[in-house]
């Protein structure tokens, strides 16, 4: 039971970790915090309900497809949601864009699906039995694929000259400019990128649960492990939600009924005790 629980923790811990690495991003990127960003890990799991059940594709097509449409969605969403609003005289405005942004995807996803929960197939059958637990292969993909991710989005900004390029833009905008490097293009696709993290999210936890406009409420736990992580770390934010994932999944031997409030109460007292977060940094001014 102990291993099943860890394999539970670490796997919802990378779901929460691929949200919170796609708003630290936005974050540090452009200041706001994206209030939508659970309704995007929510459309991600109808799309994969739309591409696997009702389209009838494989899973390797179903999780390219995702992506390419959150892609294109973040373009959208960033021009729509972001852009005209980013020099308006009242710093809220974006902010509370996004929470009508949140507001209009959770309705919209309603119109297309119907109000009722959707059930996905699984991505990957089967358990293997493992000292007296059994360990089901969908968790173990789940895990992988989060490490995937989160190793190519480190990889991205550390390594390649594109992701030091919109890192260098996020943290002076003005000087980026005057370098000939284009603000528009770099936030563009820090939003391109965000998107599809917390879609992936979506696409991977859509099998686990029942499909609905409830997903949304994920990005809770996400923020949760934003916090205890450090606010504006991306190391902090995974190892943060990770430790979220692993809090949730053995509160369970303690109380079932209770286990959000044993998560929120270790946010509580992350906040008391260490508000920075394990790895917190402060977020400066954009320019």
């Amino acid at each position: 039971m102990i291993l099943q629980l860890f394999i539970t923790g670490i796997s919802m811990g990378m779901v929460y970790a691929l949200m919170a690495m796609g708003l630290i991003l936005i974050v540090k990127a452009v200041n706001v915090m994206n209030f939508a960003h659970g309704q995007i890990f929510m459309v991600g799991g109808y799309l994969g309900y739309f591409f696997s059940n009702q389209l009838g594709m494989n899973s390797l097509v179903s999780f390219i497809l995702t992506i390419l449409a959150l892609m294109v969605f973040g373009v959208i969403y960033m021009f729509t949601v972001y852009w005209p609003l980013r020099n308006a005289s009242w710093p809220v405005t974006v902010t509370i864009s996004t929470l009508g942004a949140s507001i209009a995807l959770t309705e919209a996803v309603r119109l297309i699906w119907g109000p009722f929960a959707l059930k996905v197939a699984p991505i990957v059958d089967g358990s293997l039995p493992l000292f007296g637990s059994k360990l089901q292969y969908q968790y173990v993909f789940l895990i992988v694929v989060g490490v995937v991710c989160i190793v190519f989005v480190y990889n991205l900004f550390e390594k390649f000259r594109v992701g030091r390029v919109m890192s260098a833009a996020t943290q002076d905008s003005y000087a980026a400019e005057l370098m000939g490097i284009p603000i528009v293009l770099t936030v563009t696709a820090t939003y391109m990128i965000s998107l599809a993290l917390s879609g992936i999210g979506g696409w991977l936890s859509a099998p686990l649960f029942l499909v609905s406009q409830t997903l949304g409420n994920f990005a809770l736990k996400a923020f949760a492990g934003i916090v205890v992580g450090g606010f504006g770390s991306v190391k902090g934010a995974v190892i943060g939600s990770i430790m979220i994932g692993l809090i949730e999944a053995y509160s369970i031997i303690i109380t079932t009924t209770y286990r959000d409030a044993i998560v929120f109460l270790v946010l509580i007292l992350v906040l008391l005790f260490r508000p920075q977060g394990i790895y917190g940094e402060e977020i400066e001014e954009k320019a």
